[in-house]
């Protein structure tokens, strides 16, 4: 019998879901799993370290629980890797829509007020009709973010790495090649990249300060898309608004990173995709369990990543 090791999160009642496919499950928190525990298995769903993996003589494929795959790309290629992308996008664009408004709206600043005991108007804030919003990355999570505020009125238009027939969701949609000609055009960018070669450090000092004054950046994809010590000196600057970071360079954000203290910066520690909402776990494991009965019948596996690209 084909031998599985689950090692992503689950619910006991959960479990019974796979007790009647022929395969040999285990389940281990990927915190407790043991080389010993891969030595005769095939399956594993979940993210254990490459290096582990790849001293797994059986091992034929690997179901991750994430979108992003960049730190599998040496994974030995005879394994068939296959990803959660599509699972994400609607927490994380609720994250998004969160963030923006609460900024838009100085609900930070009032929050702030608050516990000085302020009784005091800000001052006028925008609407979202009148906001134009540029989202960079148009997979499942920029997609579903852009749909979103299009249908909050905002004029939305994304960036992606191909051409691609434009939705009717976007007034605009380009090719990363346009990125430095558009940013000053827009009032909020929302960065939801993979981590590839070209995204690496993407949004530098100079392009930063090719984005609109006063906008606000979003990042939820790779933290390394931005370069922290130029964020840093922008946001000194008070160039932009805000900037609102669900990821973050180097991860856990070091406890002495200016980033932390620095003023109209936003930080949530990459918590808005993960497990965190049921439908994003409903998701995953319905992922898991589509491509595991496909991989039993010796069907071609959804969601495979491509190795060059990462994702």
């Amino acid at each position: 019998m084909t031998k599985a090791l689950y090692v992503s999160m689950i619910h006991d009642e959960d479990k019974k879901r796979f007790s009647s496919l022929p395969a040999d499950m285990t389940y281990i928190p990927a915190s407790k799993v043991t080389q010993e525990d891969l030595s005769d298995t095939e399956i594993v769903f979940g993210n254990l370290p490459v290096d582990m993996l790849n001293s797994a003589p059986m091992l034929k494929w690997v179901q991750l629980d994430s979108a992003g795959a960049d730190s599998y790309r040496t994974l030995k290629a005879e394994v068939k890797l296959t990803n959660a992308s599509g699972a994400y996008g609607e927490a994380i664009s609720e994250h998004m829509i969160g963030c923006l408004l609460a900024v838009a709206k100085n609900l930070y600043h009032y929050y702030d007020q608050q516990s000085e005991h302020v009784w005091s108007n800000i001052g006028t804030v925008p609407t979202l009709s009148t906001l134009k919003i540029l989202s960079v990355g148009m997979g499942d999570i920029g997609s579903a973010f852009a749909k979103k505020m299009h249908m909050l009125g905002a004029h939305v238009s994304g960036i992606r790495r191909t051409v691609h027939e434009k939705p009717n969701y976007l007034d605009g949609l380009y090719t990363m090649d346009s990125l430095e000609e558009l940013l000053p055009e827009f009032d909020a960018v929302a960065l939801s990249l993979p981590s590839t070669p070209e995204t690496e450090g993407l949004f530098n000092e100079t392009l930063l300060h090719k984005m609109k004054k006063g906008a606000i950046l979003m990042n939820v994809g790779r933290g390394s898309a931005i370069v922290e010590n130029d964020l840093i000196k922008i946001m000194r600057e008070e160039y932009l608004s805000a900037a609102c970071i669900d990821v973050c360079e180097h991860e856990p954000l070091p406890k002495n990173s200016p980033l932390w203290n620095s003023k109209n910066v936003y930080i949530t520690p990459h918590i808005a995709g993960k497990f965190n909402t049921a439908v994003t776990y409903q998701h995953i494991l319905n992922m898991f369990e589509t491509n595991l009965k496909h991989y039993l019948n010796d069907e071609p596996l959804d969601r495979t990543v491509d190795r060059k690209l990462g994702y």
